[in-house]
């Protein structure tokens, strides 16, 4: 980002006027709305186009031959025919998502607001991902066409805010604008802040602490390239809509913060490093061989930080791993920031995928040889009816751990988390050309 646009006026969090679906013309809500798109295959996407005529997929992730005019003339036909509207004033949006894990009833509870982009290199806003230049490039693409944010980059913030919390646990007792549950039994709620009083609260208390992108990197480096784009062209004095992304804020230390595991399923593998597999592992792991895939799971959990577990193709067992020492990772990478060398995300492609498997770090960025999944058991039946070559599970990282990277300035191998539940596409969207 250029300078300019760096020390540029404005709020570093704004209300918006959203564009909201109305009910009145789209019928139940739960019926339009979306998983983010990078969670969309073809069976889902075909699901949600008869699910609705509204559905947001055919903004997001259309299946039209040029999908993103399709997704223009589409929106376009939405608002000419009142099923998208804007809201009467500019708000901020208190958004809730009641859901179940392990047993376990969670609130976690964000701020859906503009917000003004900032380059990474000014340590206000920090990735921890890497990201794929194939997904930037269609999102990019999108944003051109439809010039609207149409889902939420996920943003946590640090620090304590004892008065936005009193703040937030008042609004949390109104009424909310739009309640739906999902297709995953998960409770969402949307209360509008319009109070300047308020607004006032979450513009003070937000403006200077670190925000770290939970999802949505590849939204979030779309919307610094299409700011180029558009302040090159335009070479515009003040703010532009296009100057701010929409973001949805949630603290660091909120009780509903849930990461699970990303596994790996590999479609194709080296038969020779498949068949010398144990071999090869054992010198640098410790290995478990566990025959059933319960079991398997089960030890995973148990052993905690620094295990992995492989099915492969023609194996009769499976496998647990663990570092004989923290040296072998430390010798194979050893120009990498030592919070990414301690990840188990890292030591799986640094040990296994590269040295065991020749997977290196350029194949895997090119995408299509490796899913990613956190249905643990799908992952493994991959593996035993023979549509994988092998499937690779972690345990999740913590908090603290994304902390600890995003803070030393570098990022993790991409997809190596998995924020629970995600944000539902198409609850709000911001138009760019306010």
């Amino acid at each position: 980002m250029t300078q300019q646009s760096d020390t540029m006026t404005g709020e570093r969090i704004e209300p918006f006027r959203a564009l909201i679906y109305d009910r009145t013309v789209t019928g139940d809500l739960a019926s339009v709305v979306a998983p983010p798109y990078d969670l969309i295959d073809a069976a889902r996407q075909g699901e949600l186009y008869e699910r609705n005529p509204y559905n947001i997929v055919r903004l997001e992730f259309g299946r039209d031959a040029d999908r993103y005019a399709a997704a223009a003339a589409t929106m376009r036909e939405w608002i000419a025919a009142g099923a998208l509207r804007r809201i009467a004033r500019p708000a901020i949006f208190h958004y809730t998502q009641r859901f179940m894990v392990e047993g376990r009833a969670l609130v976690r509870t964000g701020l859906i607001a503009r917000f003004r982009l900032e380059s990474f290199g000014a340590g206000r806003i920090l990735p921890h991902e890497k990201t794929f230049p194939a997904a930037k490039e269609d999102r990019l693409k999108l944003l051109t066409a439809i010039r609207t944010n149409t889902s939420s980059i996920f943003g946590l913030y640090s620090g304590r805010h004892p008065d936005l919390d009193r703040m937030l646990a008042q609004v949390a007792r109104r009424a909310p604008l739009i309640e739906l549950t999902d297709d995953l039994a998960i409770r969402n709620e949307l209360r509008a802040i319009d109070d300047p009083a308020e607004l006032a609260i979450i513009q003070r208390s937000l403006a200077t602490p670190r925000v770290l992108i939970a999802d949505g990197h590849h939204r979030y480096e779309t919307a610094l390239n299409y700011q180029r784009i558009r302040r090159a062209a335009e070479n515009p004095g003040t703010a532009q809509g296009y100057d701010y992304t929409m973001i949805t804020m949630v603290a660091c230390d909120d009780p509903g913060l849930v990461i699970l595991p990303t596994h790996r399923v590999v479609r194709r593998l080296r038969a020779d490093a498949v068949s010398g597999f144990a071999a090869n592992a054992r010198k640098v792991f410790d290995l478990e061989e566990v025959a059933a895939p319960d079991t398997l799971r089960a030890r995973l959990r148990s052993a905690g930080s620094g295990a992995l577990a492989v099915a492969l193709k023609g194996h009769r067992t499976h496998y647990l791993l663990k570092l004989h020492d923290r040296a072998a990772i430390d010798a194979a990478i050893p120009e990498t920031s030592p919070a990414v060398r301690g990840l188990d995300v890292t030591v799986l492609h640094a040990l296994v995928f590269d040295r065991i498997f020749s997977l290196t770090a350029a194949e895997i960025r090119k995408g299509g040889n490796i899913d990613y999944t956190i249905d643990a058991p799908g992952a493994l039946e991959a593996v035993a009816n023979g549509s994988a070559d092998g499937a690779f599970l972690m345990n999740p990282p913590s908090i603290a751990d994304v902390e600890q990277v995003s803070d030393s300035g570098a990022t993790m191998p991409e997809k190596s988390t998995y924020f629970h539940p995600k944000l539902l596409t198409g609850l709000v969207m911001n138009p760019l050309e306010d």
